[in-house]
């Protein structure tokens, strides 16, 4: 297959862009001479790969700067688009024998997706739900391909309900519905049951079982515990559930579920000193793929599901692994680390020699992305002496006891974690003399149950001087100094933002926030019913007011000296814009710099290249005007 095709073929066309900015002002100061922040943001490459037993690839991409899927057959190698949504898809899923193809799409970043249908071989798509007030997603087929589960929230916002779909009658039935968020996870060998998952928290998800004849349904995860299980799969004879868990431990490991008794039994015991981002299995469930969190770095691990031996895999550098998919003898999976932008391989494990075949390739506008120096793993103390993650990123020629301006970024969740994937980001500020530092603060996944609960409720402002003990950590290091550092971050690492620059201003001198809270009061007010009390377990409750008062920045704005750039989506399900219009009034009123970018065809975050473009040249001259 001539894969170099999946780039060299595609018709590049710029989009107008729709925007309404306010309060710019200033100029850029000097830069230094190489490539633009235009050619970064250019950068791109094919994700979310999938191969058909008739080899044609699948795979999402935005050429035109907006993501749609393509697909590349093996006779002609051209790739083709098979949708142009005006806003882009939002994911797939490609049935068992590839002939449709369910995909889910939105308008505006509203995340309000509906769901269609696609016939592989006609490439003809079909509309099946569409409400602006309904979320469709999760597609989950049947192995037989003549069904697929998915979930919505039709018959209540708060809810979400699991139904199954034939696609030769049309037709859909509704399998579970019940109080909270409910997704299929999968079909056992003839369709005839269905294991859903119900997520409750970050630390607390459950699993069931329902028998799609009788429509019974049971727990299959341990009944009053309060246990995370997120499925995997049936294993090959159905006597057990393969699920990831922090079962009476702090870190995530496989477990089987015995289907009979209810038994839980941890297992790849080698690997129970790392947590385990996930894992997936083969057709035949003969073949165990886990990914496992090695301190952000994600570590490919395969094992036969039978005696749980180790099956050799592909070598390959330190970096995040993803996009694990099995076809038959082939197994895919991305690697991405900072000089290597999520590069799909391809790696026969019944053959099990040699390395994987790179079957992508990443259009980097010409810039020699292979030099680009990966960061070091730190550890630095917080306010309590606590040991706190983070990635540190120092541009090229750096020496040391050199002061240079620096970026804080704080990522979002605040479940999330930092990875040290590819960032175009990170690398035009390091090519422009800029370090940055990505701390894991308190409340991060990858560490275990107990650090991913540190920063619960009550414990907010944990996070939050973790966050400022970074920046404390590059001052007291020499690698920069007061008011050479930048707080950077979306949706809770907005509001990280605005917390750490109400309680250090002295130590920051730019800030940008994106997407972020602000008022976790009137944030859980207006974000989307299903994810409000998800959010409660996590903030703090709407009936104890005073205390998200007390932990949100807006009522602490007197405080900041810091210039403020606010960047935000007027369509924001998740955070609405209202929370950066508050900050930006108050500001005003004080006579604080703030400079605001709204777009109204955006949502949380900005799906758009032009968009991005936009935020990022503004961004780029914020930073340069206030840190140089």
């Amino acid at each position: 297959m001539r894969r170099t095709s999946l780039f060299c073929r595609v018709t590049r066309a710029g989009l107008l862009m729709s925007v309404v900015v306010l309060g710019m002002t200033g100029c850029a100061a000097t830069r230094t001479a190489g490539p633009g922040i235009e050619s970064f943001v250019k950068m791109r490459w094919p994700r979310s790969v999938n191969i058909a037993a008739d080899n044609t690839v699948y795979y999402t991409f935005n050429p035109d700067g907006i993501r749609q899927l393509f697909a590349v057959d093996d006779a002609s190698g051209n790739p083709v688009a098979l949708t142009s949504f005006e806003d882009g898809i939002g994911g797939y899923s490609l049935s068992k024998d590839a002939q449709w193809i369910g995909i889910t799409a939105s308008t505006g970043g509203s995340e309000q997706a509906d769901l269609f249908l696609m016939n592989a071989e006609k490439r003809q798509l079909e509309p099946l739900f569409e409400n602006p007030r309904v979320v469709y997603g999760s597609v989950t087929w049947q192995r037989d391909s003549k069904a697929f589960a998915y979930r919505a929230n039709d018959d209540s916002p708060s809810d979400f309900h699991v139904y199954v779909y034939d696609v030769a009658n049309r037709t859909s039935r509704k399998v579970h519905s019940g109080k909270g968020y409910f997704y299929p996870v999968d079909f056992n060998g003839d369709g005839s049951k269905l294991v859903i998952g119900k997520y409750n928290s970050a630390s607390y998800s459950q699993l069931f079982e329902i028998n799609l004849t009788t429509d019974e349904m049971r727990e299959i995860t341990p009944h009053d515990e309060k246990w995370s299980f997120s499925g995997v799969g049936y294993s090959a004879d159905e006597s057990r559930f393969f699920a990831n868990s922090d079962y009476h431990g702090d870190l995530k490991r496989i477990h089987a579920i015995d289907l009979s008794s209810g038994k839980v039994s941890p297992m790849l015991a080698e690997l129970s000193g790392k947590h385990t981002d996930g894992a997936t299995l083969n057709d035949d469930r003969s073949v165990l793929a886990v990914v496992v969190n090695d301190g952000g770095y994600g570590v490919l691990h395969l094992r036969d599901t039978t005696s749980m031996k180790p099956v050799a895999g592909p070598p390959m550098t330190k970096g995040v692994v993803g996009n694990v998919v099995f076809q038959g003898d082939r197994l895919l999976y991305s690697l991405s680390n900072a000089n290597t932008p999520g590069i799909v391989y391809r790696w026969n494990w019944r053959q099990a020699s040699g390395g994987g075949e790179a079957i992508t390739v990443a259009d980097t506008q010409g810039i020699d992305v292979s030099k680009f120096r990966l960061p070091e793993l730190i550890h630095y103390k917080s306010f309590d002496g606590k040991e706190i993650p983070a990635f540190l990123y120092l541009p090229t020629g750096y020496r040391a006891g050199q002061k240079i301006p620096f970026l804080c970024s704080y990522h979002g969740g605040p479940e999330g974690q930092y990875r040290p994937r590819f960032n175009q980001a990170f690398q035009y500020f390091l090519s422009q003399g800029y370090g940055i530092i990505a701390p894991n603060v308190r409340g991060s996944s990858g560490y275990g149950k107990a650090y991913i609960e540190a920063d619960n409720y009550k414990n907010r402002h944990k996070s939050v001087k973790d966050g400022i003990w970074a920046a404390k950590y590059l001052i007291e290091q020499g690698y920069t100094s007061e008011k050479k550092v930048a707080a950077w971050g979306g949706s809770y690492g907005g509001f990280m933002v605005m917390a750490v620059i109400t309680e250090a201003p002295e130590i920051f001198g730019a800030a940008c926030n994106i997407v972020g809270i602000v008022n976790f009061q009137t944030f859980l007010q207006q974000t989307k019913s299903y994810r409000r009390k998800l959010r409660e377990v996590e903030y703090g409750p709407l009936s104890d007011p005073e205390f998200l008062k007390s932990v949100s920045p807006i009522y602490k704005v007197d405080r900041i000296e810091t210039p403020l750039m606010l960047a935000h989506g007027l369509n924001d399900p998740r955070v609405p814009v209202g929370e950066a219009m508050q900050v930006a009034v108050a500001l005003k009123k004080r006579g604080v710099e703030v400079e605001e970018l709204y777009f109204p065809d955006e949502g949380h975050g900005f799906a758009k290249e032009d968009n991005r473009m936009l935020y990022y040249q503004q961004m780029a001259k914020f930073f340069d005007r206030h840190l140089r």
